[in-house]
This record gives C-alpha cells, structure tokens and sequence, in this order.
C-alpha cells in the first residue's frame, strides 16, 4: 500500500531494456532479454505490473513472476542485491511488459527477477539525469 514515504514517477520512461547473455561454457542459466516501460499512476494507487507482449519462444509462468518479483521488490525499495542498491523510498509505478525473451535451458527465475531489478534501477536513473533509457546488456549474477 503506498504511504507518505512512496513517491510517484515523474514523467513515463519507456523502452527500457535489459539483455542478460548466457555464459559460454558455463553451467548457470544467465539468458533472457526483457524491455519495459514505466507510466506515472495517480497517487495513492498501488505500483502493478501488466503483460502486454506475448513471451518467446512462448509464455513461461514462472519466469513472468519471476520478473513481476523482481520488478515489485525493487519498486518497494527492499532488500536487493546489497545495502548500496536500497532506496529509503519506494515508487508507486505501473510497468507494462513490453517484450520478454527466455531460452528452454539457458534461463532461470532468479535471472528474471534480476532483470526486474535491474530495469527499475535504469528507469529511475534516466528520471534522475534526465535521459531516455541506455540498453543494459549483462551477464546477471545469479549467486
């Protein structure tokens, strides 16, 4: 539920993208290739995340909710990837999915929810310079 301490979105940040490539030789499922955007809701609404894609090479539940998990922790400004990454504050948005891309073998759930993670801190970071969004391409870490 927002509070006094969850501030909206001060203009859309759309085209957010996050590429995670698999590691050549490596054992762990790194892959996955998400774009989103982020639209201001009016105050008092409740952050959400929406589909509006379909998944290739076609929709995973558990992937999906894997990136809506990772997308909502890192809105509410909880707990992440360490002290550095949390925010005093959380962020009332509603994320539309726009495209999401997995692989049978070489994508995991934690990977997705690294990618919600990380999309939210590239959209916050272009409301904070003032730009439009920079394609991440990473390997996400999935220890």
């Amino acid at each position: 539920m927002a509070d006094s301490r969850t501030i909206g979105l001060a203009r859309p940040v759309r085209g957010v993208k996050v590429y995670s490539r698999q590691m050549h030789g490596g054992c762990l499922p790194t892959f996955g290739r998400v774009e989103l955007d982020f639209e201001p809701v009016p105050e008092g609404t409740e952050p959400s995340c929406e589909f509006a894609c379909t998944a290739r090479p076609e929709p995973n539940a558990e992937l999906e909710e894997a990136l809506v998990q990772g997308v909502m922790l890192e809105l509410a400004g909880g707990p992440t990837d360490g002290p550095q990454a949390r925010r005093s504050t959380a962020v009332s948005a509603l994320v539309i999915v726009r495209s999401l891309t997995w692989h049978w073998v070489d994508s995991s759930e934690r990977g997705f929810s690294r990618l919600g993670s990380l999309a939210v801190r590239e959209a916050l970071q272009c409301l904070a310079e003032d730009r439009e969004p920079q394609e991440i391409t990473t390997r996400v870490s999935l220890l």
